[in-house]
């Protein structure tokens, strides 16, 4: 792994040759921030099976992102798609549509190029396929106690390509089971998991039995230019994470592990056009 470090944060990140066994059909592979470890309180990010060392590449662990749509979803079973940040991923389920999750068999993982400073580190892959093709750097960045993960993508190919994305940052539960508060305001509907306290942060119900019924989408007016979250924690009190976008979708997910906030991008990107964010955690 590569790692940032001060005397307060180290950052560890998957390195995109020596660390593919820890990654999978799912998960960017440049970028995958594994954890993040404060010098005096410990690890500081989960996942769905943390403390497990080696977790299911699905779930994974930590911090990282994941670029949904595919090229080539309409492939037989047997044939292959192309996964962005990923590369050729075999299509082994009939089920539709296309899901990552149950298609895990990587063909072979994308060249990621790297270059390491003392605070950032940077990796860029590139991928075409017919008139499909891409290019995509990752950037992570390390100062004082925030970590900058930031994507730019252009699409280099003669179609339309088809970006949705998300962040999947995983922090430990806190022992009330409160977990977020988000900024502009997000509102639900009755379920059977998550209420919004008086002081509107997310919150596990009491008497949830945790069924597997963690996931929800959130509502929230789209206006803006960037979404705030101050997510309880454990170890540091809290964590505040800043996206330079307003998300097109915004999901939430739990289980007794973990606590994840879902920020999305949607674009549709023109040949030669690109776009570019960030998501920022203030530990």
């Amino acid at each position: 792994m590569f790692t940032l470090a001060n005397q307060e944060l180290s950052v560890a990140i998957l390195d995109p040759t020596t660390d593919l066994d820890r990654c999978g059909s799912r998960y960017c592979v440049g970028g995958y921030i594994w954890q993040v470890t404060d010098a005096a309180k410990g690890e500081l990010l989960s996942g769905p099976e943390y403390p497990n060392p080696r977790p299911n590449l699905f779930d994974g662990q930590g911090a990282p992102d994941h670029f949904v749509t595919v090229y080539g979803a309409d492939a037989p079973v047997g044939g292959e798609v192309r996964a962005i940040g990923v590369g050729r991923v075999r299509r082994t389920s009939p089920i539709e549509p296309f899901s990552v999750r149950h298609n895990p068999e990587v063909i072979e993982y994308a060249p990621w190029a790297v270059t390491h400073t003392e605070n950032t580190i940077t990796m860029q892959t590139m991928d075409h396929c017919t008139d499909w093709g891409y290019r995509l750097t990752r950037t992570v960045s390390l100062n004082g106690r925030t970590v900058d993960s930031h994507t730019a993508i252009e699409n280099q190919g003669q179609a339309p390509l088809p970006v949705r994305w998300y962040a999947h940052p995983f922090f430990p539960p806190t022992a009330d089971r409160v977990y977020c508060r988000i900024t502009p305001p997000v509102s639900f509907g009755e379920n059977p998991t998550y209420f919004l306290n008086d002081e509107q942060f997310i919150c596990k119900k009491p008497d949830h039995n945790d069924v597997p019924k963690w996931f929800l989408a959130l509502d929230y007016v789209r206006e803006g230019d960037s979404m705030t979250f101050v997510q309880r924690h454990p170890l540091v009190s809290e964590v505040v994470a800043v996206t330079d976008f307003m998300p097109d979708w915004l999901p939430i997910w739990s289980n007794t592990r973990t606590f994840s906030f879902e920020p999305y991008v949607i674009r549709e990107l023109a040949p030669g056009e690109s776009a570019a964010w960030n998501i920022a955690y203030r530990f």
